[in-house]
């Protein structure tokens, strides 16, 4: 079993967006966070990147037998897991997210070529649109072939209208100012909320909506903000 089958066997469930790039040519920006938590990273040769789009890695998590409240977390870490031991020999490797370290994910989906920042603050792909989300980000010490980030338009410089804007219940979003996460979030805790467990603006975006999430899905996902949220909210 080589490299190659195991990214097979990692997009099969659910690992659609996969990138690797050498620790070597990382960004200050993207090392700091790493080094602030005392992770060697001179220890490792590359950092992969791991992430689902649309609802297949939901479904695979369906079929195994998790019962963690956090299943994405187990089960990524786990098929990670399988991947370093099972196809790349078991070499020297440490997962930094989910962990303490404070990566900026969304700088890191831009590096890797998954897509830029939309009006909402999420990255955004030229096929999957808003729904794409880093699931497990490890260093390794293996020789594993760097990715070739392939430029793309910015889909939000070609939009018409613009939807996800107009979408939003409190104009939280602004094409120039951004996502004022403030004003979503009490909103969202609102017990009449219409947002507590979906996003009208992510919603009303037409890149890649056949990608959507299904409803179970939408509802794990945005409970699991939502507690956060109000937790955040009560302790400051």
């Amino acid at each position: 079993m080589g490299i190659n089958d195991g990214l097979r066997m990692l997009r099969d469930a659910g690992f659609v967006m996969q990138a690797t790039l050498p620790v070597a040519a990382l960004p200050e920006w993207a090392v700091a966070p790493m080094t602030a938590v005392e992770v060697q990273v001179a220890d490792f040769s590359s950092i992969v990147m791991l992430g689902q789009a649309g609802p297949k890695l939901w479904d695979y998590i369906q079929g195994t037998d998790t019962d963690s409240d956090h299943p994405f977390d187990e089960v990524s870490q786990r098929l990670a897991e399988r991947f370093v031991v099972e196809y790349l020999g078991a070499p020297n490797w440490q997962v930094v997210y989910p962990g303490p370290a404070l990566l900026p994910l969304g700088r890191l989906a831009e590096l890797a070529g998954w897509g830029k920042a939309s009006p909402l603050g999420l990255t955004i792909n030229a096929e999957y649109g808003l729904w794409l989300a880093h699931r497990v980000v490890f260093l390794v010490d293996a020789p594993l072939p760097a990715t070739d980030p392939a430029a793309f338009p910015h889909p939000c410089d070609s939009c018409v209208g613009q939807p996800c804007i107009g979408a939003c219940p409190v104009g939280a979003i602004d094409a120039r100012s951004g996502f004022d996460i403030a004003t979503c979030s009490e909103f969202r805790v609102r017990d009449d909320s219409v947002c507590a467990y979906q996003c009208l603006a992510r919603l009303a975006c037409p890149v890649g909506a056949d990608h959507r999430y299904g409803t179970a899905q939408m509802t794990h996902h945005y409970a699991s903000g939502l507690a956060s949220i109000r937790h955040y909210l009560e302790s400051s």
